[in-house]
């Protein structure tokens, strides 16, 4: 009795183990795509590359790669590999390339050219149908555009022309006022001992005086 009651767990759980591998393969996690977690930087009228890569690499090159600008507008799309350029929005007009060689490293970024400020938010990269993985992958890049007045500075390295002329005007004239100051301080030091020369002459001049004075007095009572 007890025999009969283990064959039939046993049973129970070839029929349970069977019935599990009948279940498909989760592949979530699997791959992910990487990107910039800082917005890239570009000036009008520029290109720029808004990166997005797919770790660990796999090659890419059957896969849908989908760019979309807002979540609305079609930036790029490569399918059947091969770039549909019908689905394009016009503005994006042949202004787009993806490096085709590079699908196979996972390398799915795209470049833009001929930056304008209408090109400045956020870019969506939608990548379908990777090997061995259902499961659409997405990356967000954030653009931000400048104008060539603006100084961008994206190495952090401080001044340029103009600063380096502030910094030269401001130490010229720097300069000058300290040159003024000593020369003030060494003029008034002059014209200090000069005065105090002349008020020692002076008081001498009186004394001598004073004694030819004294002395004339003392020869004429003598005389008397």
């Amino acid at each position: 009795m007890l025999f009969i009651r283990q064959e039939h767990i046993m049973r129970c759980f070839l029929v349970l183990f069977w019935l599990i591998s009948l279940l498909p393969i989760s592949d979530q996690g699997k791959y992910n795509l990487v990107g910039s977690e800082e917005p890239i930087k570009a000036q009008v009228g520029s290109d720029v590359v808004l990166p997005c890569l797919v770790k660990p690499p796999v090659n890419a090159s059957s896969a849908t790669v989908e760019w979309m600008f807002d979540s609305s507008k079609t930036v790029h799309l490569f399918r059947n590999e091969a770039d549909e350029r019908d689905s394009q929005d016009d503005r994006y007009k042949d202004r787009t390339y993806l490096n085709h060689a590079m699908l196979e490293l996972g390398d799915v970024s795209l470049k833009l050219s001929n930056v304008t400020k209408n090109d400045e938010g956020i870019y969506s990269c939608f990548v379908h149908r990777l090997p061995d993985h259902n499961k659409p992958e997405e990356r967000h890049v954030t653009l931000v555009v400048v104008d060539g007045k603006e100084n961008e500075n994206p190495e952090g390295h401080s001044g340029g022309p103009e600063t380096g002329v502030i910094v030269g005007v401001v130490v010229v004239v720097a300069a000058i006022i300290i040159l003024a100051f000593i020369t003030y301080y060494v003029v008034c030091r002059h014209r200090g001992e000069q005065n105090h020369r002349g008020n020692g002459n002076q008081e001498m001049k009186m004394k001598k005086d004073l004694y030819r004075t004294s002395d004339n007095q003392t020869k004429t009572c003598e005389s008397s």
